[in-house]
């Protein structure tokens, strides 16, 4: 019975932490019967990264619509996505890095009392390629540190005792965030888990545990991992010719899962623990795979409801779909991404849902492409507008291209010209007495250049104007219309109507890239508002 107890309680923590994989290391044993055994079963992130750790391509969709209720949720979800190539921000329908470090407060990672959360939050954040001077990474592994036992473990939470679990996660954790293996906390640890070694090679979950300290498989694969980490010669962890290799491989049934213990036999565990013991026989440590986190294109945007306006400004973001998921935290609005046999669709942002022949449409640089928003890959200074509406909308506007030499001599201020670009029906822009583009001519570093423009209503419903610049850093942040950041400025016209904009662009004295700069200038309007 009470064997039985520390199994279940034993496993209920590994739960709330097991995940990743990564480099190749030598294989310590035959794990080709539990590789065979995990894929008869329903994946889930402890099968996804076993099976990465050995180079299968496991199937990870099912992760695209989770929904997690705890930090710990996240980072097994986290995890797996890594070990698996797929970047956990954008692949699933929820932002995870965002997610998990929303549960971020006061110096740790979820629930105060606990650190098994902040281990493998630790873990995830650096698999999913944060650096380890992000705040939320930081401040999990000083929280971590902080809390070292006296024995030199870690424990599942701050009132219990050492385990040979969380000591070993750990110390693959704080090597993942850049510490030695000459560290004294990191020695201090190595010591624990060899005065905890079992004589018959394996580990215990709990050396000083009143409820038994017989080795088991999932201490056998964390502590082997955890070796295999430290790039330790096994020959030094065996006792009697048996190390943890050894004893963990003779827990192998012979359909391919792992007894917890000898003659425990299979429970509903059973593929967590093989999925452990996959993992350190195969060489593996944790996190199993990392990906390197790329600096996405900064980009402008607005999502435009059918009655307001949910959110605008810059983010950074690798795809127009992923955008709307920066935006939803940056704005606190709600929405839902449906899976299709078409690829993720924006079915709907806060009351605004798809219906008929109303739904929700995107345009980058005010032209609607021909593929899926997840697939649309943004580039610097585009600018992204997401519609609420009929599905034949097309966003109606009018573009001046803009030039500037900076940096030049100064006294050739340019001249007022305009190419109203792809001229809308109902919409238009002219500079009086040229055509062509506006041209600032050439400008040093401290000064200004002010032209006017004509937008001009030209159709029969009245429109909402507002501005939007792409192009070079010059005009994206530091050209104005009506002495407003072009972000800010917006005006009315009835139908027929006219207006004079004054266009400007003032150059900081510090600034210092020099060369000729192109923009362009996009005036659009919103019917009936």
């Amino acid at each position: 019975m009470f064997n039985r107890k520390i199994k279940n309680y034993i496993v209920t923590v590994l739960l709330l932490s097991a995940f990743v994989l990564l480099p190749l290391f030598p294989v310590r044993g035959n794990v080709d019967q539990s590789i065979a055994y995990l894929k008869t079963k329903t994946p889930n992130p402890w099968i996804t990264m076993a099976l990465s750790a050995v180079g299968e391509n496991p199937d990870v969709d099912y992760l695209k619509s989770f929904v997690g209720a705890s930090a710990s949720d996240y980072e097994a979800a986290i995890l797996a996505l890594t070990a698996a190539g797929k970047d956990p921000r954008s692949f699933p329908n929820e932002n995870f890095v965002q997610k998990l470090k929303s549960f971020y407060s006061n110096g740790q990672i979820g629930d105060p009392s606990l650190l098994n959360d902040d281990i493998f939050g630790l873990l995830a954040l650096l698999a999913a390629g944060e650096p380890i001077g992000d705040e939320v990474a930081s401040g999990a592994k000083n929280f971590i540190v902080q809390n070292q036992k006296e024995d030199g473990g870690w424990a599942f939470a701050l009132s219990t005792g050492s385990d040979t679990n969380m000591t070993s996660m750990t110390l693959m954790a704080l090597l993942e965030a850049g510490a030695s293996k000459t560290d004294a906390n990191i020695s201090k640890a190595v010591g624990y888990l060899k005065d905890a070694q079992n004589s018959d090679g394996g580990f215990p979950y709990d050396p000083k545990s009143s409820f038994g300290t017989s080795s088991d498989a999932s201490s056998d694969a964390w502590a082997l991992s955890a070796l295999n980490k430290l790039g330790e010669d096994l020959n030094g962890w065996k006792k009697d010719g048996q190390g943890p290799s050894e004893h963990l491989s003779g827990l192998e049934a012979p359909s391919g899962y792992f007894e917890f213990q000898k003659g425990s036999g299979e429970d509903a565990f059973s593929l967590v623990t093989t999925s452990y013991a996959v993992i350190a026989l195969s060489g593996k440590y944790y996190p199993v795979s990392k990906i390197a986190l790329q600096e996405n294109p900064s980009v402008s945007f607005k999502i435009e409801g059918k009655t307001k306006t949910y959110c605008k400004g810059e983010a950074q973001a690798p795809d127009a779909l992923e955008l709307v998921k920066i935006a939803a935290s940056n704005c606190n609005f709600t929405y839902n991404i449906k899976d299709t046999s078409y690829g993720p669709y924006l079915e709907q942002i806060g009351d605004d849902k798809a219906s008929g022949t109303d739904g929700w449409l995107y345009a980058v640089n005010f032209i609607l492409p021909n593929i899926g928003a997840a697939d649309y890959k943004l580039k610097i200074g585009d600018y992204v507008l997401w519609h609420f509406g009929e599905f034949d909308w097309q966003p109606q506007s009018s573009s001046v291209t803009l030039s500037a030499k900076v940096g030049g001599s100064a006294g050739n201020p340019g001249g007022d010209n305009q190419n109203p670009g792809e001229g809308e029906i109902s919409l238009s822009v002219s500079i009086p007495g040229a055509g062509g583009s506006l041209d600032f001519g050439d400008i040093l570093p401290g000064e200004s250049r002010t032209k006017t423009v004509k937008v001009t209503n030209s159709g029969n419903v009245a429109l909402t104007i507002e501005s939007i610049v792409t192009g070079d850093d010059v005009f994206r942040n530091y050209l104005k219309v009506n002495n407003l950041s072009w972000r800010d400025f917006g005006t009315n016209l009835a139908p027929g109507v006219s207006e004079a904009e004054k266009v400007g662009v003032q150059i900081p004295s510090s600034y210092a890239s020099p060369g000729t700069k192109n923009g362009l200038l996009i005036f659009w309007g919103t019917p009936g508002q």
